[in-house]
């Protein structure tokens, strides 16, 4: 994703806009055997029930493969979503991803797309789809969906604005309704949608919101589309919901310190089912990967869940 230019400005003034509320934000505890302390059978079943699950544009898969392997060595999460692969099918490192643990599944994109889904070996995935909204063309190297693990996990990548054709952001809006129709169907398993969805969706979700004024990440009509995501899915914003006084930023332009000083935006989103989202117990951005050697302008973002099944 690339950020406009963010000039110095004001301090940040309120004003966030109403923000769709979801289902309270503790998880339920485990039945713990004869209703007291958990058994060493009740531990271990708690342990096997826990997923982590990472969702981050890596901006380029093979650029960013040295901390792409730190990142599944350091934290084995269960299932990753991959955003801006910025590979053909070729060239994708299905080899090395293997030797880490992991099988994927990738769609490449045009140009500067490309979306996968790693999913550790441990698991069994019963149900793939490249198609959003019935269209595998929009699909295409911005939508994938996989069942795992008890629940069904789409990887998305919202263009950022209007592509050279386009003289406006119509198909990015497009493509933010058929993520919202495509939340409303029936899922047998609950449903996570985690990515870089390219929108703010507020003023507190922006560092300086008048730098970013008008922008196609600030915009209403995209501001308003991702609410019909929430609103008609029925869907939680799960970092927001968990901590509703942090920034939470997840991408940084990579000019002028911007990281150092925290200029950033909150885009990178995880969507929850409002069934799903009682068993998230945290969801935190990942710092130690926007640090260090050839990082991403944009952070992961990891969630863990508890009471989930295959």
């Amino acid at each position: 994703m690339s950020i406009e230019t963010l000039t110095t400005g004001p301090t940040k003034t309120a004003g966030d806009l109403a923000y769709a509320a979801g289902p309270t934000k503790t998880a339920g505890n485990l039945a713990c055997a004869g209703g007291h302390t958990k058994t060493a059978r009740g531990r271990a079943h708690a342990e096997d029930s826990r997923l982590k699950i990472v969702s981050w544009n890596v901006n380029g898969i093979r650029a960013r493969m040295p901390r792409i392997a730190e990142m599944l060595r350091r934290e084995r999460p269960d299932m990753v979503c991959l955003q801006e692969t910025r590979c053909p099918f070729r060239h994708f490192p299905h080899q090395r991803l293997e030797q880490l643990g992991y099988r994927a599944e990738h769609s490449p994109g045009r140009r500067n797309g490309g979306v996968a889904i790693l999913v550790r070996s441990d698991h069994q995935v019963t149900r793939r789809s490249r198609s959003l909204d019935s269209s595998h063309d929009l699909a295409q190297g911005r939508w994938l969906e996989t069942t795992c693990a008890g629940l069904t996990l789409g990887s998305v990548y919202v263009p950022a604005g209007p592509t050279r054709q386009e003289l406006d952001d119509s198909g990015k809006l497009a493509f933010l309704e058929a993520v919202a129709n495509q939340a409303c169907r029936d899922h047998y398993y609950p449903l996570l949608i985690a990515g870089d969805f390219n929108v703010a969706p507020s003023d507190r979700d922006v560092y300086e919101p008048t730098w970013l004024e008008g922008s196609f990440h600030t915009a209403a009509a995209e501001r308003e589309d991702l609410r019909q995501i929430l609103h008609e899915g029925e869907l939680v914003d799960v970092y927001r919901h968990l901590h509703p006084e942090e920034r939470g930023y997840t991408c940084w332009d990579q000019r002028d310190g911007h990281y150092a000083r925290d200029y950033g935006l909150r885009i990178d989103l995880a969507l929850a089912s409002s069934k799903l989202a009682e068993h998230i117990v945290r969801c935190e951005v990942k710092h130690a990967y926007r640090q260090g050697r050839r990082p991403s302008n944009h952070a992961p973002l990891e969630i863990e869940l508890q009471g989930i099944g295959e």
